[in-house]
């Protein structure tokens, strides 16, 4: 049996359309026609029709929360690694330059997990007591 509404087949003991839940329209067989008629081809299934949201009562629906200011995110290793960099040129090279370069890596790996970025002070601490070291090896 084949739904009146959306022309979906349906089992003859089915009294709802399994498609779009139409009640079904049971046919009596009537006397048999003189001449067989070719059988109409089910009509194609609509698109389903749009439903919109329900709507949410007001007491389910959360309070906004205050948007949150954007977060900085400070390299406090990166700017140690920075402070230590420029002193190595002056003072305790050898010593300073080996805990900026520490400093600037460990800051780095840290500052790149946190917020997905290079810190740029890790980096110049980092060039700074290369450059340190290098200077002091080739005076020496």
């Amino acid at each position: 049996m084949f739904c009146n509404e959306c022309g979906a087949q349906n089992p003859d003991t089915n009294q709802f359309c399994r498609n779009c839940g139409k009640p079904l329209k049971h046919h009596t067989p009537a006397a048999a026609p003189q001449a067989a008629a070719a059988p109409i081809p089910p009509r194609p299934a609509p698109a389903p029709a749009y439903q919109p949201a329900q709507a949410v009562p007001a007491a389910a629906v959360p309070a906004a929360l205050p948007a949150a200011a954007p977060k900085r995110a400070w390299n406090l290793l990166g700017i140690a690694s920075l402070l230590t960099g420029i002193l190595s040129w002056g003072i305790l090279t050898v010593i300073l330059a080996v805990i900026a370069i520490l400093l600037g890596i460990v800051s780095l790996v840290l500052f790149r997990k946190k917020s997905g970025r290079i810190g740029i002070s890790s980096v110049l601490g980092i060039l700074l007591a290369m450059g340190a070291l290098a200077a002091t090896i080739l005076l020496a």
